[in-house]
């Protein structure tokens, strides 16, 4: 029975995922990845910190070609894969019923469908992220040293997949401290010590000012304002507000819990760092995408625990699984607007750079905020950095002139534009000598992502 119940939650996580694969056009993170997999080589291999999505993706563009669809596939199956390994997870620490209701919670997620469907590399953290989990905590469990070196691996592919994703390595040796008081004995300080001495021996590179220098060069830039609140708000919108508070209470249910202690560091430590992080570095929520297995996990346990019991004339008891319908309604509700009305959580890049060659004339030049992604959607105009409006109009409108007033496409994408023009200046000067050619709406996640194109001529 548990195995055709997670069949069909997989079969159905895996339609969603394929669903619209190639509908959506990139957005700008996704064109530098796709762009840095065409171009990844042996020599450009070694510079990347986080190979392994590239990789990947430079795959899935071997096997079909870089059109949208092809650039998805092995990061779409990843997070196919991912579904079972949860339900996996959740059985471990809890049972399987808890282990369903998480996997279904996954499969129906419009922020884990949103990361399925990118060329980007937040779904294989998350994946790396369980496996590395399931793997620890059962060699503690059963103090099994090929386990461990299994944790081990997993979790250098998990930091091989992004770099920040290390600090599962605290999280787990909390968690370590923690077994250890219970019981200390020389085959589990053997099994720590093969997990941990990998991760310890990089420290000792701190002494040379280069690598210092290089991991803090970034250091108390974040321009884009991301506190703590925005860190947190990030996770609870993501995971959907009704999990977030079924996960509460699923941790407080069950805070006698060993399995509720482990999920309590490898969730709430990584999210304490980055929350003292974000005080110094533009650190964002979604950097923490791997930790919300955890959540997934114990709103699980707050639907195994939290029924509706209806007692019949026999005394038979009737189990009425009224939270897990109520948090699955919200989830897909979610899904569907994902679909039908946030354009898959992107800007319309693509249909933007379309409205522009229909009616491009030769000549013609197009100023953009992303710059990459005119050389990516319309390579045959060259591309001016807005940067040039920016540090001086008037000065640009008088290369303008002196060029004959050549006609200027701008794309202007509103997120962007709501950022590095907030007091709106740069747009009043495109309105006032320009006129509108087509607006594509879109709006995800409470932000405007909304697309203008202007024309002046």
């Amino acid at each position: 029975m548990q195995i055709v119940l997670l069949s069909v939650i997989v079969m159905f996580g895996a339609v969603l995922r394929f669903w619209n694969l190639g509908q959506w056009s990139f957005w700008i993170d996704e064109v530098f990845t796709v762009r840095d997999a065409q171009d990844l080589s042996f020599n450009s291999f070694q510079s990347i910190p986080n190979p392994i999505p590239y990789l990947a993706v430079k795959l899935s563009i071997f096997i079909g070609g870089s059109s949208e669809w092809w650039s998805r596939l092995i990061p779409c199956l990843v997070g196919i894969v991912s579904i079972p390994a949860v339900f996996g997870l959740g059985r471990t620490l809890y049972d399987w019923r808890v282990g369903l209701f998480s996997s279904a919670f996954v499969a129906c997620a419009s922020w884990h469908l949103f990361w399925t469907q990118n060329a980007r590399y937040p779904v294989f953290t998350f994946l790396f992220a369980v496996l590395t989990a399931w793997c620890f905590y059962l060699s503690l469990e059963r103090d099994s040293t090929r386990l461990t070196i299994g944790a081990l691996a997993c979790c250098l592919c998990l930091i091989l997949s992004h770099t920040l994703s290390v600090v599962i390595v605290p999280a787990l040796a909390v968690y370590a401290v923690i077994r250890l008081l219970e019981k200390s004995d020389r085959k589990r300080w053997l099994n720590l010590l093969i997990f941990f001495i990998p991760f310890a021996m990089p420290v000792f590179a701190l002494a040379f000012p280069e690598v210092r220098g290089y991991l803090f060069s970034g250091w108390g830039r974040n321009e884009w304002q991301r506190s703590p609140l925005y860190i947190i708000l990030t996770l609870v919108q993501g995971v959907s507000v009704p999990i977030a508070i079924a996960a509460f209470f699923g941790f407080v249910a069950t805070t006698s819990n060993r399995a509720t202690h482990f999920l309590f560091c490898y969730a709430g430590i990584p999210l304490f760092l980055f929350l003292i992080a974000s005080q110094f570095q533009n650190v964002a929520g979604y950097y923490l995408f791997w930790t919300t297995p955890a959540y997934f996990i114990f709103a699980g346990v707050a639907c195994e625990r939290v029924v509706w019991r209806v007692i019949g004339p026999q005394s038979e008891e009737k189990r009425v699984v009224l939270v897990p319908c109520i948090l699955v309604v919200t989830l897909l509700s979610q899904t569907y607007l994902y679909f039908e009305v946030e354009n898959g959580g992107r800007p319309r890049w693509r249909e933007a750079f379309e409205v522009v060659r229909s009616e491009q004339k030769p000549g013609d030049s197009i100023v953009l905020s992303e710059p990459e992604m005119g050389k990516y959607y319309l390579s045959e105009l060259p591309p001016i950095y807005i940067g040039e409006l920016l540090e001086d109009k008037d000065g640009f409108e008088k290369q303008w002139e002196d060029s004959g007033r050549d006609r200027l496409w701008f794309v202007v994408d509103v997120a962007s534009f709501n950022v590095f023009d907030a007091d709106g200046d740069v747009r009043s000067w495109i309105r006032h000598r320009g006129h509108i050619v087509q607006t594509l709406p879109a709006f995800s996640r409470a932000k405007d992502r909304t697309i203008h194109i202007y024309l002046l001529r």
